[in-house]
């Protein structure tokens, strides 16, 4: 009787494919996280540019003006009176009229308004806020940074850093991102 040869993968064969398999597993658990992060980071970016687009919607309906404040620092948490009781010209009424609710962050969290004036010695100088911590080096501060989109009237921005502008009617926006570095556009 003539016997065949069997048929089958051999342990060495089975250990290969089982090893380039979790490889490939481990490298999909590695990058999901940050590729959740960036696309989270994009979505804020587009919101800034959702923001920008807004400020300047506001300043084509009141003849080229911001929104007003009367504080050298004053802030807006959703769901407080703060917002609720602002009035229509009032940074607090643009972030209720123009941004309104729907504005939050991918995290499912309500961006707070910050709004500064920029204290610059100079045009060109970077930017230095009394009340704002490390204004100037957003990028440096934890995120979340409770949720806080910071305004700086009077600035525009100088990679991702406000610095002074002699026209008042311009705005930087600064948000901390979640991967890396801190988002800046102006008006």
């Amino acid at each position: 009787m003539k016997r065949g040869k069997k048929r089958g993968f051999t342990i060495i064969e089975v250990s290969l494919v089982l090893a380039i398999a979790g490889l490939i597993f481990l490298m999909i658990f590695i990058a999901l996280p940050a590729l959740r992060r960036t696309q989270r980071d994009s979505q804020r970016r587009d919101d800034m540019m959702a923001f920008l687009k807004e400020v300047k919607s506001f300043q084509t309906n009141n003849r080229g003006a911001l929104p007003t404040s009367s504080d050298t620092v004053i802030n807006y948490t959703w769901g407080t009176d703060s917002i609720a009781k602002a009035g229509v010209a009032t940074w607090g009424g643009f972030f209720r009229d123009y941004m309104g609710e729907d504005f939050v962050d991918p995290d499912g969290e309500h961006y707070n308004l910050t709004v500064a004036k920029c204290g610059a010695a100079a045009v060109d100088a970077e930017c230095t806020v009394s009340g704002i911590d490390k204004l100037t080096s957003l990028s440096d501060v934890a995120f979340p940074n409770d949720y806080k989109l910071i305004v700086v009237t009077q600035a525009t921005c100088s990679g991702d850093k406000p610095v002074g502008v002699a026209n008042p009617r311009k705005i930087a926006v600064l948000y901390r991102l979640e991967g890396a570095g801190a988002y800046c556009g102006n008006t």
